[in-house]
């Protein structure tokens, strides 16, 4: 929409008539009377006692300057509304016969008052309706389907100075940029055609624009719309609002269906005013979209922006889709400069996960490990927001790419306090040195959430207890860190499972395999328990039946484990360590038969490796051929 002018006159400069005294032939009396309570500012005398004067006239008053000068004050009082109804009265009574001595000049700077403050109010029609008669005959070029017929009040034109009419113009144009506003938009249309008619050089391209605005929400009017925004373009393309008007032209063509025409023009503005708020506008539009979708002139843009680093424009939104089409174009000074820009930018870390996640999507997974790792990397001269880099780790996390986030780790300093790494970051590092093995790195980090961030998540206090339990050296240390984490897992009987299995796991370092047991058969027996931690907790039941060495009992334990594990990963051990068993009772066709097991139906698992060297060994001492493939049960 055309920009608002500051150009208005004030009501107050304009009408210095209305400080005059009443002129000679004039009846003063009612008028003085008005006066006199207008001048003394005793506002509700004076509405009550003009309301009765234009209801019950005095025979031969002209009340014009009376009732326009209290319509100024109550104008210059802050009482708009009130002020607007007094000017119309003025402007009525000034086509009253008994306002034949008021000189034309004076009609027109009463209808030039009036109609500012109806504008203020929002009295759209009635400010153009009283600058109508203004122009008279002169707006008979408007056409006949856009402006009334000329009023019988018409004012002829000798009394309209060069002036006035300028200032008549300002204020259509303030009455049609009010009217669009309010989506008013056959007033806006009147007001600015009127306006376009009437117009100096220096307000015809606002009442052109006006125009071609008024016209163009008029969903209907699509082709005239077209051509009155694009004459615009063509005659100032000089002018701040030619970008909006190229815009709005291509919007038009797209609902007129001329999709290639709306295309060019949206070209054509990218090119000409690159720097515009309207191209910014236009590349906005197609964020989100697949990069196929995107025309090439924006991809251009995107890539000529990037690439000079000229980015003060680009949101996070922009910035994924420079991303996206950087990894595609191989422009690796746009890359380079985008990621430093999203390092920045995004305070919420939502737009690093849908750039890594969009750039999966494409197949662009070695360019999304790298923005990763660009996000993840410590790097004291790059800053880097804290949500954008929690955001990567969590993605790095989501996707399994932990080694990433474990060689990331190890250039953090715990002794350093570091506001871009938050705790999720930590928690994410601790797990990461966890997952790829690096157990005594992966327990400082554990310790450091548990003792120095004070966490109290049941996740990371029952990682603390568990690499406490299984590395640490003060077993009542571990005691105490599997007390938190119950503490911690409040009523939730999954986690009230996981504490149970880290209280057994304790028992079996400090021997007391029998208190360990006794936990352990508490976790099968719930029916609350996963079936994964149950199968778990059968296995190590019969590892403390194994560390005693009492093998027959082991393998009775081991041989539950199948019709609990469903996932088939506890399967897999207890079939290992029940061969040991056998092994050990000195049963070797037994151990074979569970070796083959695994060979054969778990051959994808870390125990295989162990179970064919457990065979070849057999097969060396006993001159055994492990030929066999069916799947034995364990026996007692």
């Amino acid at each position: 929409m055309p920009s608002r002018t500051n150009r208005f006159i004030s009501t107050i400069a304009l009408i210095t008539l209305l400080v005059l005294p009443a002129q000679e032939g004039h009846s003063a009396d009612d008028a003085h009377q008005l006066d006199q309570l207008t001048s003394r500012e005793d506002w509700e005398p004076a509405v009550e006692l003009a309301r009765n004067l234009t209801a019950n006239p005095t025979p031969g008053e002209d009340l014009t300057f009376a009732l326009a000068r209290l319509a100024r004050g109550l104008q210059n009082n802050g009482q708009a509304k009130q002020a607007a109804e007094f000017y119309q009265l003025a402007v009525t009574a000034s086509e009253s016969p008994l306002a034949s001595k008021l000189s034309d000049s004076d009609k027109v700077l009463v209808r030039l008052a009036a109609s500012e403050v109806m504008v203020q109010t929002q009295n759209i029609s009635q400010a153009i309706a009283a600058l109508e008669p203004i122009f008279g005959s002169q707006s008979s070029s408007i056409g006949a389907t856009e402006a009334a017929a000329p009023l019988d009040t018409d004012i002829p034109t000798t009394a309209f100075t060069k002036q006035q009419k300028k200032i008549a113009v300002w204020v259509l144009l303030r009455a049609g940029s009010a009217a669009l506003s309010r989506g008013s938009y056959l007033n806006a249309s009147t007001a600015y055609t009127m306006a376009l008619s009437h117009a100096d050089d220096e307000q015809r391209p606002l009442a052109l624009l006006g125009d071609a605005w008024a016209t163009a929400v008029r969903n209907e009017r699509s082709a005239d719309a077209v051509r009155k925004l694009a004459n615009f373009v063509d005659q100032y393309p000089d002018h701040r609002d030619a970008p909006n008007a190229a815009r709005g032209c291509a919007q038009c063509l797209k609902q007129l269906g001329r999709d290639t025409d709306s295309t060019a023009m949206l070209s054509d503005l990218l090119n000409r005013w690159p720097d515009s708020s309207a191209a910014v506008a236009v590349v906005r539009t197609h964020c989100g979209l697949s990069p196929a979708l995107v025309p090439s002139a924006v991809k251009h843009w995107v890539m000529n922006k990037a690439n000079a680093n000229d980015l003060e424009a680009f949101d996070t939104s922009t910035t994924m889709l420079g991303l996206i089409i950087a990894s595609q174009t191989s422009e690796l000074t746009a890359w380079s400069n985008l990621s430093e820009h999203l390092a920045v930018t995004d305070i919420t870390g939502q737009t690093t996960s849908d750039t890594l996640r969009n750039l999966q999507k494409e197949k662009r997974e070695s360019d999304a490990e790298q923005l990763a790792v660009n996000l993840i990397s410590s790097d004291s001269d790059r800053k880097v927001c804290p949500a954008a880099r929690e955001a990567a780790c969590r993605w790095a996390g989501r996707t399994s790419r932990w080694s990433m986030l474990a060689i990331a780790s190890e250039t953090e300093d715990l002794n350093t306090t570091d506001p871009a790494r938050t705790l999720a970051i930590e928690r994410l590092f601790a797990e990461a040195l966890t997952q790829t093995g690096q157990t005594q790195q992966a327990y400082a980090w554990w310790v450091h959430l548990a003792d120095v961030r004070s966490a109290d998540d049941f996740r990371i206090l029952i990682r603390c207890a568990e690499t406490e339990t299984a590395f640490g050296n003060d077993a009542d240390k571990a005691e105490e860190r599997i007390a938190n984490a119950r503490e911690a897992a409040g009523e939730n009987a999954a986690s009230i499972a996981l504490v149970k299995m880290l209280e057994s796991e304790l028992a079996i370092r400090r021997s007391n395999f029998d208190k360990a047991r006794r936990i352990l058969e508490q976790v099968v027996r719930s029916a609350e328990t996963a079936a994964e931690l149950r199968g778990r907790a059968q296995w190590l039941i019969g590892e403390t039946w194994y560390m005693q060495r009492r093998h027959k009992d082991a393998i009775e334990a081991y041989r539950k484990v199948e019709a609990m594990d469903t996932t088939g990963i506890w399967v897999a051990a207890s079939y290992l360590q029940a061969g040991k068993s056998f092994e050990q009772m000195g049963r070797v066709k037994e151990a074979t038969l569970c070796y083959g097991a695994i060979l054969s139906r778990f051959a994808d698992t870390s125990y295989a490796t162990p179970a064919s060297h457990r065979m070849a060994a057999l097969s060396s001492d006993r001159n055994l051929s492990p030929t066999s493939s069916s799947q034995p049960t364990i026996r007692r």
